[in-house]
């Protein structure tokens, strides 16, 4: 992953905490890693650039470029919010999600910028014609002390009366790993979480119980057909997905 600026004085991690040779990187190691990632960026020496290149990871199976991560682990609330800072509300990137003292910087691709931009379009859509009132949050921030966690997501509405975090939260995952994004929300009480994941959208409704669970149909927007949406977010033309997603809107509905 690859950063706009750095922030060196972010060392929470003790110096003697090993490794992780999981998706998450420790201490002085991993920060030293990101400033160096930060680095190749703000210089143009050939030694930094090729070794932040060396980072990057390679395309998936399919040729699409994925997103690039790195997790940090011990950094504090104040320091993650000193670096939220230092690099602007306005960033292009890296998006942040901070959770427990972990905290994800995230780029994205070309290929996520798309599928979110294609979600986001064609929810408008049905928004319009299904007359539903919303407030768009966008990839808004959510933050709170209290419960240790942070987001950006992709994209984010709330639906009817606008409320202080969003009722529906949408998550393109081209790669697995980060921290926990479920539980991020969990603690926002987002009724509604989506993953893009695979081709597909995963819905993930907020029970009673205050958990989680993977339905097949929204709650929110029990007569949206998820399958359609599916099928659409996949076609490349950004006129054709949403000729095409309206014109079903508007088709006769079959009787079972």
């Amino acid at each position: 992953m690859r950063c706009r600026y750095g922030v060196p004085q972010l060392r929470d991690a003790p110096a003697s905490r090993a490794v992780d040779t999981g998706s998450c990187l420790r201490g002085l190691f991993a920060l030293d890693i990101l400033t160096l990632m930060v680095a190749s960026l703000l210089t143009n020496q050939p030694e930094v650039r090729a070794f932040a290149k060396m980072l990057k990871p390679d395309p998936l199976a399919n040729g699409i470029e994925p997103e690039e991560r790195l997790i940090v682990c011990g950094i504090s609330w104040r320091n993650y919010l000193a670096l939220d800072k230092a690099l602007g509300d306005d960033r292009p990137g890296p998006r942040f999600y901070y959770l427990d003292g972990d905290l994800e910087l995230m780029t994205t691709s070309f290929e996520h910028e798309r599928i979110k931009e294609w979600i986001g379009s064609l929810l408008e859509v049905y928004f319009e014609e299904a007359g539903v009132e919303i407030m768009p949050r966008g990839q808004a921030t959510l933050r709170k002390a209290m419960k240790q966690a942070g987001a950006e997501p992709d994209k984010s509405w709330c639906i009817g009366d606008e409320k202080r975090f969003p009722d529906l939260v949408i998550e393109v995952a081209l790669t697995s790993g980060g921290v926990n994004k479920l539980e991020i929300y969990r603690r926002f009480k987002v009724p509604e979480v989506w993953f893009w994941r695979k081709g597909k959208i995963e819905i993930f409704a907020l029970a009673g119980t205050g958990d989680y669970n993977q339905v097949s149909r929204s709650q929110l927007l029990p007569d949206l057909d998820i399958a359609l949406l599916e099928r659409c977010v996949a076609i490349r033309s950004w006129q054709k997905a949403r000729k095409t997603f309206r014109a079903a809107l508007a088709a006769p509905k079959r009787q079972s």
